[in-house]
C-alpha cells in the first residue's frame, strides 16, 4: 500500500480558532510533521508552546495493531495505529497498557483534522477536534 503523500513532509500548523479542546490543554502554537516509515508506518513529531513553555512529543508507529512507544507526554506511553485508507488513520493511546483514548486523523489537500476522545486519568471524559493547515 502506498503512503498518503499529502500527509508527509509538511509542516502542519495548528489552527486554534477552529480547534475544539475539552481539557485545559490548549497549545498556544503547535506544528506537526509526519514522515513515512516504509509503506506501513510513520513518524510523528509534534512541537509547540503551551502556557509559554516549549514542548515536543512524538512516536514512530507501524500500522500493525501493536503498541509503539510515545515520548514526551505524561498521559500516554504507547500508541496502536491502523490505516483505514490513504486519508484516514485511527489508533488508540495507552498508558501502562491501559486504553486511555482513541484518535482519528484525516487529511485532505491542505488540512489535517485530528479527533481524540477518551477518559482522563481521573476518569472524566474528553473529546478534542484539532485542525491544522499546511504552512
Amino acid at each position: 500500500m502506498v503512503q498518503n503523500d499529502a500527509l508527509f513532509n509538511v509542516n502542519w500548523k495548528l489552527q486554534p480558532g477552529v480547534s475544539i479542546f475539552s481539557t485545559e490543554w490548549k497549545p498556544d502554537t503547535e506544528t506537526r510533521v509526519y514522515e513515512p516509515v516504509s509503506d506501513n508506518g510513520y513518524k510523528l513529531t509534534a512541537s509547540g508552546i503551551h502556557k509559554g513553555q516549549p514542548y515536543e512529543w512524538g512516536y514512530t508507529a507501524l500500522y500493525d495493531g501493536k503498541d509503539h512507544p510515545v515520548y514526551g507526554r505524561d498521559d500516554v506511553d504507547a500508541i496502536e495505529a491502523y490505516r483505514i485508507n490513504e486519508k484516514i488513520t485511527i489508533g488508540f493511546f495507552k498508558k501502562g497498557g491501559v486504553l486511555g483514548g482513541a484518535y482519528a486523523r484525516k487529511t485532505d489537500s491542505d488540512s489535517l483534522t485530528v479527533q481524540a476522545g477518551g477518559r482522563r486519568v481521573d476518569g472524566t471524559p474528553y473529546y478534542d477536534v484539532v485542525v491544522y493547515k499546511k504552512s
